[in-house]
Order: C-alpha cells, then structure tokens, then sequence
C-alpha cells in the first residue's frame, strides 16, 4: 500500500535475522516457542527485538552499498568480511561497516 501512496520503499531479506546475535557474537539458542534468544555470552533477549535491529541494519548496509562504487564495497568487505553474505549481516556489522567508512 505504501508504493501506490508515493512512498519510497525497501525489500528486506529477513532470513537468519533471529538466528544470528544483533552484537556479532554468532549464533543464538532460540527456545521452543522461539520468541527467546540467549547469546553466547548468556544474555537473554526477546527474539523479536533482536531481529528488527537486524532487520534495519540490512537496510543501511544495502543503502551504503547502492551509494559506492564497487572497488570501494570490495575494500569494505575487506575489513568488514561479514559483509559479502546478506544472510549473516547484523547490527555489528552496520557498525564495523561505519567504523571502516571513518578510517
């Protein structure tokens, strides 16, 4: 509906965004009802929250990638590698990603 209103809008690939930590850590447990996840380091989070910074980190990430040349994404990829798979981009990335566009 947002399209047809003018809005400018974004697809977002949600796969592996509860799967993974929003603060790079790796993998998450997801309990049985999975609207838990507990990070390596033990912290329990709702599941939801994590995946929606996740979810706008991609978006940032993709919008920085569409606005620089492919010579610069490739040296970005370099320092940030996380970057070269959609699937395993989370809020640490968006981060690292910023931290090596200052540098």
């Amino acid at each position: 509906m947002a399209h047809y209103l003018g809005m400018r809008i974004s697809r977002i690939n949600a796969r592996n965004t509860s799967a993974l930590a929003f603060d790079g850590s790796g993998k998450v447990q997801r309990n049985a009802k999975k609207d838990l996840a507990t990070f390596t380091t033990g912290k329990v989070y709702h599941a939801d929250l994590q995946a929606s910074y996740n979810i706008g980190a991609r978006y940032f990430i993709r919008a920085i990638q569409k606005s620089i040349s492919e010579k610069k994404w490739l040296t970005l990829q370099a320092k940030v590698p996380e970057l070269s798979k959609r699937t395993e981009q989370t809020l640490s990335s968006f981060i690292s990603l910023n931290q090596a566009l200052e540098t």
